[in-house]
């Protein structure tokens, strides 16, 4: 493996996006050069973990607002995707760059996320976790789990993984607003997380928005998106190419 093949995305719908990284997968073959998908969304989305049940989710609700509804390929909890960069990495595993275990390849794509915040001025790291009983919900963003990037302990990128035949998919939001608060809302009634107050989210997350100091555009995150495949390739050693 000698390079990372990029595709910069742009905006797309939920299930286009979900339908891209999940083919992305299908078609890697252990041994490939990694690839870095980085893209957005239009409309906005809910997007919810593989393991999770669509009854969980007011459809009408989502609907309503213009937002689509899909299902992930990985795990993990329920996002709502309105103010972020998205990226997706999908590579071989087990193997020398990204190691022999999920862990092992979260931790050197967040070593990459990490520098590419750094080198915005923002002082990243990566949180030690988060208890059960947090993990237990449904909703992504109201702790930080093990091995995901924080800012001063908010969260601000949230990831979920997919392995399968020698080969991963991991994507995540890179947060530049705030409308991820408004994901409760989207819930149905009684369900975990229904009653979670958007005031609690936002003192347990930030995003670029207010760690820059300004709002991101969609402009602005596209162009993002050349230092984050940068800081990719720099911490994977390997040459970009876009295709």
């Amino acid at each position: 493996m000698t390079r990372l093949r990029v595709l910069y995305d742009g905006a797309r719908s939920g299930a286009e996006n979900m339908t891209t990284d999940r083919r992305l997968l299908d078609e890697h073959r252990p041994g490939d050069d990694p690839i870095l998908r980085i893209y957005r969304w239009q409309p906005a989305a809910v997007t919810i973990g593989y393991n999770q049940d669509f009854a969980s989710f007011a459809a009408a609700a989502v609907e309503a607002a213009g937002y689509d509804l899909v299902k992930r390929p990985t795990g993990g909890r329920a996002i709502l995707h309105a103010d972020e960069l998205t990226y997706a990495v999908i590579g071989t595993s087990p193997g020398p760059l990204f190691g022999s275990s999920l862990h092992d390849a979260y931790l050197k794509i967040n070593e990459a996320l990490v520098l590419f915040l750094r080198g915005l001025g923002i002082a990243a790291e990566i949180s030690d976790g988060e208890s059960r009983e947090a993990a237990r919900g449904l909703v992504c963003f109201k702790s930080a789990g093990r091995y995901e990037v924080s800012v001063g302990g908010r969260k601000v990128i949230g990831s979920a993984q997919r392995r399968t035949a020698g080969v991963f998919l991991q994507h995540g939001s890179i947060l530049a607003g705030p409308r991820h608060l408004d994901l409760p809302r989207y819930l149905q009634p009684g369900s975990p997380d229904c009653d979670v107050d958007p005031t609690q989210l936002a003192m347990l997350t930030t995003d670029l928005g207010q760690l820059l100091g300004r709002l991101q555009t969609p402009e602005d995150l596209d162009a993002l998106s050349v230092p984050l495949a940068e800081a990719c390739a720099q911490v994977f050693g390997l040459n970009l190419e876009s295709y």
